[in-house]
Formats: structure tokens, sequence, C-alpha cells
């Protein structure tokens, strides 16, 4: 009975991958098959992994448009050094006796093929239903997990594998890195060599990107240094994974640094590499040296897409309504340069005037987008419905506490408006309303009510 219902779910694993959807037909538990007993081994994952009813959603759904967005434009190559795991993993196989292991590629192919499509549940499936998994086949497991930030099960999956390869480490490590657990990250590098495993290119590429997610420049850049100690080639995905972490860090001296060290050694750069330069100015919201990695870009002969300017958007100071003019301006320099705003490019200019408080200024872009063809996607829908609850409830504030700053009133609406091109608050501290010019809010901010 068990063989039977085991080979109806795998029956139906085939049609799931036809389908985006669930089958009812295969019960209300994936992972409730009792394995055989030769795939003991799996047995901890069949059993604390059981989930029930119709399956959750795909997660990473909006990372995933990203990535496919990056992807698509022109000389953008995805620099990931996790691409390469596979094949890491393979260049050392020497390390394993593969003699009177199962030939098991096609079932490796399969799983790769869930992986992309963050189908980790039915990849584990596969793994419990596999009498002899080889460590390959455990890898491709594992990394589908990883993928899909499944951190329990990914650990599970590992610590489960009798022979652990580097692509395994490789891909465990990379998802520390994701979720920030820098510390459990180093640990496996040093079970690593523990175990007599050599880190790789990719190990080193992987803690760089690691150590970028926690704003640790210092242990990134001795990472690459200790990439040229070992002799390793040091190439323009290396730079590339150390100049994304020194911009996130918000490091632009770094950033252009390392730039400069590629130039030396005559590497090939290329708009992912110079994207990092503007990106090293979001932090500190450094306009003009945005501006100067731009002028870069063109002295390079590099063309600028819709990824560099959506990072420029965030280079934009946040500082009054100017900053949605500026954004605004953004928008008409891609145009003259013809580089068609995308939706990314578009919500980040919205988030901008979101920020400061120009609401014409993001209906104006809305309905510029709707126009272009461009439909609002979750982010855009977060960033509006933030912004009206902020003002709906700053204008509650308002209404409520008008009556305490107005003794002699009858009513808070008789008070004459305020003259043109001022606004005014409530201080949460005393519940006074403050008043401020909309030219000059430093020098002119005051407790007392301006006149017409």
């Amino acid at each position: 009975m068990e063989v039977a219902v085991a080979l109806r779910r795998r029956l139906c694993f085939r049609v799931h991958r036809l389908r985006s959807i669930g089958c009812g037909s295969c019960g209300a538990r994936w992972l409730s098959v009792e394995p055989s007993p030769s795939a003991s081994a799996v047995s901890g994952i069949s059993a604390a992994f059981e989930t029930c009813g119709s399956r959750a959603p795909p997660r990473g759904g909006y990372w995933a448009e990203r990535r496919a967005d990056r992807d698509a434009k022109p000389g953008r190559e995805h620099l990931d050094p996790r691409t390469h795991r596979f094949q890491a993993g393979w260049q050392h196989k020497t390390s394993i006796d593969l003699d009177g292991l199962p030939d098991q590629r096609a079932q490796i192919r399969e799983v790769r093929w869930l992986s992309r499509n963050r189908r980790w549940e039915e990849a584990v499936n596969m793994l419990s239903l596999e009498a002899e998994p080889n460590p390959f086949f455990r890898t491709a497991v594992l990394d589908a997990c990883v993928k899909s930030l499944q951190q329990r099960v990914a650990w599970q999956v590992f610590n489960e594998m009798p022979i652990k390869t580097v692509a395994a480490y490789n891909s465990l490590i990379a998802l520390q890195g994701r979720l920030r657990r820098i510390e459990a990250a180093e640990d496996l590098l040093q079970r690593m060599q523990d175990n007599c495993l050599q880190p790789d290119f990719v190990t080193y590429t992987t803690m760089i990107t690691a150590y970028g997610s926690v704003h640790d420049v210092e242990k990134a850049l001795g990472t690459l240094q200790r990439m040229k100690a070992e002799g390793m080639p040091v190439d323009r995905v290396a730079y590339g994974a150390a100049m994304s972490s020194c911009a996130k860090a918000g490091d632009k001296e770094s950033t252009w640094k390392l730039l400069h060290t590629m130039d030396a050694a005559r590497l090939e750069v290329d708009v992912t590499h110079l994207t990092n330069l503007i990106v090293s100015c979001a932090r500190s919201k450094d306009l003009a040296r945005a501006r100067e990695a731009l002028m870069e870009m063109k002295e390079r002969g590099v063309a600028r897409d819709s990824i560099v300017y959506t990072a420029f958007v965030n280079c934009i100071p946040l500082e009054g309504k100017q900053a949605a003019d500026a954004a605004v301006e953004v928008l008409r320099e891609m145009e003259s340069v013809t580089v068609p705003p995308d939706i990314h490019v578009y919500n980040a200019a919205i988030r901008v005037a979101a920020s400061v408080g120009a609401e014409d200024r993001l209906q104006g872009m809305l309905a510029e987008m709707k126009a272009a063809g461009l439909q609002p996607n979750h982010e855009t829908e977060v960033i509006t419905s933030n912004f009206h609850r902020s003002t709906e409830e700053g204008q509650r504030q308002q209404q409520q506490q008008q009556p305490s700053s107005n003794f002699g009133s009858a009513s808070p609406t008789s008070q004459p408006p305020l003259p043109a091109g001022w606004a005014s608050a409530m201080d949460p501290a005393t519940g006074r309303a403050y008043f401020w010019s909309k030219a000059d809010p430093a020098a002119t901010t005051t407790w007392e009510r301006p006149e017409a």
C-alpha cells in the first residue's frame, strides 16, 4: 500500500511540473508518506516538515521579479558566484568515491528546475522517495531549500548528509549570509576546513557577499585579500561582490578604490560594477557623488539602464518638496537618453514623493506610469497605502488636538486659513500647534499662528 501511494505521489509530481497549482487528488499532506527502511536517512525530514491543506504561495516573488528584470538588461550578466555552485561541487568529486553510487543526474536536473521555481517542498519529497540519494542529489535538494530561504529544512538536509560536499557548504553559507546570520556562516567555513575541505572561489565570494549583508566592509575586503594570498584568481566576479558589499555599507571611498584596482589589473568593468558606485551614495544621500558616477559611466561608454537610474533616485536627499521635483527630473532625463523608466524606477520616485509629502507629484507619477502601460505592483501599493494612511492619521490628530490650542474658539474650524506657503502640525509632547514656512522650515518654525 505504501509503495502504491508513493508511486501515485510521484506521478502527481510529474503533473505538477506541468501545472503551477497543486493537485488535490494526491491527498492533503505532501510529505506524509512514510519512507521505506532504505530511506531512513531522510525520515526526520518527512516527519518534521509535514504540511497540510493548500500549499503556501511561492516565496520571493518580488525579488524573483527584480532578478528577471535585471538579467534581461543588455550587458548585465549574472555575476552571482552561486551560479557556479554545482560546477564547484563536481570539481571536487575526486575527493568522493563515486564507485557504486547510483547515477541520479536526471533527478538532479528535475530538482534544479524545482529550485529555480522555488518549489522546495517537491524537491524534499523527491529526496524522501529516493532509496540511496548520492551526495550531489542531496546537495541539489539543499540548494532548492536555500533558494526558498527555508532555514530549518536546509539545516536538516545538510545535517543528514553522510558526505558533505564543498558545494553543500557553499549553499548553506549563502543562506546564512542572506539571513544575516554571519556567525553561523563563519562557523560553517571553519567546520568546512576542519573536515579537510578546501574553500574554493565560490566559498570566498559567498562570504564576501555575506559580510556585505551586515555592512562589515573590513571583513569583506579581508576575505578578498585572503583570496589573493592563497593564489586564487580574483576576477570581475570577486571584485563585483566586494564592490557590492562596500556599496551596501555606504563606503564610497572603498567602492571607488576597488574600481581603480580593477582598472590597474586590466579587468573588464561593466555596468554592474559601476552601478555599485551609485549605490554607495544612497545611505548618505550624496547626489553629487552619484552624478559623478553617472558621468564615469558616460566617459567609459557604458550604457545606462533603468537599474542605474533606480539607484540614482535612491540618492536624492529627502529635504522638502524639491526632492520630488528632483525625482521627476530624473524621469525626464531618462526619456532624453532613450531609457524607458520601468516600474522599479517609478516606485523609487514615488517613494521619494511620499517621503516628503508631495501628494501632487505622487499622483502625477502614478498617472504617468499607468499611461506608459505599467501596472502598479505590490511595492507600489505598499508605498501609496502607507502614504495615505500616514496622511489621514496626521489630519485626524490635528483635528483632535486643535481645540486644546484654541481655548477662545467655538470650534476648530473657526480659525482662518493659513497664509499661502505655510503649514502646521501638532507637537505630540505639548499638544500645541506649531507653524513653519515651506520655503524655509528651519528658520521660520514658530508657535505663533501667522496671519494672512
